[in-house]
């Protein structure tokens, strides 16, 4: 890696790390009452957004004049895109239901919470673990797919 590389790579390092400081901090300025604050960050948030780009932009341009330069035989394999995963609807309503009778069981009998705000915070925890528990039920699917692939999609 050459000396030029390191400092490109440092630079946006440091760029989106000020675009994110700037982000965070804009609604902080507004809320406390410094726009002018908060319009300097959004120059920043640009600026810094738009270097990383630039810089992304050259790189893949580089490399891919790299990749072309290489006979056929010796680039590197085109990688296929995933398809997207989808979401069973039966499977996510059995699941919403499991946890949505789990959740207000616990909540009445455990905490013995008033059935009216029982069912509101049933509602939620049972939309939020069914969300949980059927995404990370077909991410831990999709990787053990790629796993017993070895790496290659079929």
């Amino acid at each position: 890696m050459t000396a030029r590389r390191a400092a490109t790579i440092a630079a946006s390092v440091v760029a989106t790390i000020v675009a994110v400081a700037s982000l965070l901090l804009i609604p902080l300025s507004l809320v406390v009452g410094h726009p002018q604050s908060a319009l300097i960050e959004a120059v920043l948030l640009v600026a810094s957004i738009w270097f990383v780009a630039r810089v992304m932009r050259a790189d893949r341009r580089a490399r891919l004049a790299t990749e072309a330069a290489l006979p056929p035989e010796r680039r590197p394999a085109k990688r296929q895109p995933r398809q997207p995963i989808t979401f069973q609807i039966r499977e996510t309503l059995v699941t919403f239901a499991i946890w949505a009778a789990i959740v207000f069981a616990f909540d009445a009998a455990v905490i013995a919470m008033d059935p009216l705000v029982n069912l509101g915070v049933t509602l939620f925890a049972a939309f939020m673990l069914a969300t949980l528990t059927v995404s990370g039920r077909h991410m831990m699917f999709r990787l053990t797919v790629d796993d017993d692939a070895g790496g290659e999609r079929k």
